[in-house]
């Protein structure tokens, strides 16, 4: 299979959301590279958005579901439709920039090693200047040690898999309607699949007041809870009882600071409690490095240099 032939599958949940569809639909037609197809999936919209879809039944293949499941489910659903050898997900808010199928497939042809890939975006608002977001290594895989802390950051809008490798692992696990993609790419690195960065924005990550789970900070904390709680086992592996503390305050506080009495509490706490990342003695990631030296900084001392970032 070379770079230019059409194996690409592109998946688009979808769920009553028309206002943002057009511009991720026409990014995707638009791509140097061209899908081999589109896949729409419909979570169960109402009748009219539904009806609002067939405006793409000519450019794009629609599935639709008998009943709600998420974003998990949903995404699920377009990877077991998909026919191409790569599947990339893209968010009906969000936009693809025109060569992002082009520079994620190369980088795939060049790292056969690699399962996943995803990029640094740019963030874009309503009343400020656009953003560099990305928090990974670039060129390096994402090691579980770093997947257990919620640091390394892989946006759902910019993922590209191997068809084989995320069907083998099951897809998403539906049963998160928040934080599937975290506890998907737990799963990712606990099985030793290769997760790597793009040090290139290749989606536009729209921040807009548009109703996001991500903005709704204590359904997100509960699903935190339940990511910890399915992978205790790996959190006590990787740091201990420790680990599993240290990430459930942290994202206490980003769930936390804007409830006023709560997050005085928890800025309190972490005044007092030292929030060190230690690796336990004798732990062995999953994931390989060829060399020492590629062991990166913040698996040794965990502390990811990162580009600019807000909850």
């Amino acid at each position: 299979m070379t770079l230019g032939e059409r194996d690409i599958s592109v998946v688009i949940p979808f769920y009553n959301r028309e206002r943002f569809m057009d511009e991720a639909v026409q990014s995707v037609l638009a791509q140097t590279l061209k899908p081999l197809e589109i896949i729409i999936v419909n979570d169960c919209s109402r009748e009219s958005s539904r009806r609002f879809l067939d405006r793409y039944a000519g450019v794009c293949r629609i599935v639709d579901l008998a009943k709600n499941v998420g974003l998990g489910g949903a995404r699920n659903a377009g990877i077991q439709a998909a026919k191409g050898d790569f599947i990339a997900l893209l968010d009906d808010d969000d936009i693809s920039m025109p060569n992002r199928l082009e520079v994620q497939r190369k980088y795939m042809e060049e790292h056969p090693e690699c399962s996943v890939c995803h990029s640094a975006v740019t963030a874009f608002f309503l009343t400020a200047p656009d953003e560099f977001w990305w928090r990974f290594d670039p060129g390096l895989p994402m090691t579980l040690a770093q997947a257990l802390r919620d640091e390394y950051w892989a946006v759902p809008s910019t993922l590209m898999f191997r068809t084989s490798a995320i069907r083998a692992l099951g897809g998403f696990d539906a049963n998160f309607r928040e934080c599937e993609d975290r506890e998907f790419l737990i799963r990712c690195c606990a099985e030793g699949y290769r997760v790597e960065g793009i040090h290139q924005s290749l989606v536009r990550f729209r921040r807009i007041g548009h109703g996001g789970l991500s903005e709704q900070l204590w359904r997100m904390y509960r699903a935190h809870l339940r990511v910890v709680w399915k992978h205790k086992k790996h959190y006590y592996r990787a740091y201990g009882v420790r680990g599993a503390a240290n990430f459930l305050l942290m994202t206490l506080f980003m769930s936390s600071f804007r409830t006023r009495y709560v997050d005085r509490v928890v800025r309190f706490l972490l005044r007092v409690y030292d929030r060190k990342w230690i690796i336990r003695k004798g732990y062995r990631d999953p994931i390989p490095y060829s060399r020492r030296e590629d062991l990166p900084v913040n698996l040794r001392n965990p502390v990811i240099e990162a580009g600019p970032w807000r909850p």
